[in-house]
């Protein structure tokens, strides 16, 4: 997802669970969120608030 480009909430959704599949598979949450080009904090504040609302 290139900087200037309107993202769907559906691409977005797809590239979050991407990531917390490939880190619930070991990968690290900073190279994940680097490939998919999404800032590390707003992964991780994606992840907490996953956490949070399952608890």
């Amino acid at each position: 997802m290139r900087r200037g480009q309107k993202t769907s909430a559906e691409q977005v959704v797809l590239k979050l669970r991407q990531i917390e599949v490939q880190t619930a598979q070991g990968k690290s949450l900073a190279l994940e969120c680097k490939e998919a080009e999404i800032s590390e904090q707003s992964c991780a504040m994606s992840a907490h608030s996953r956490k949070s609302s399952t608890h």
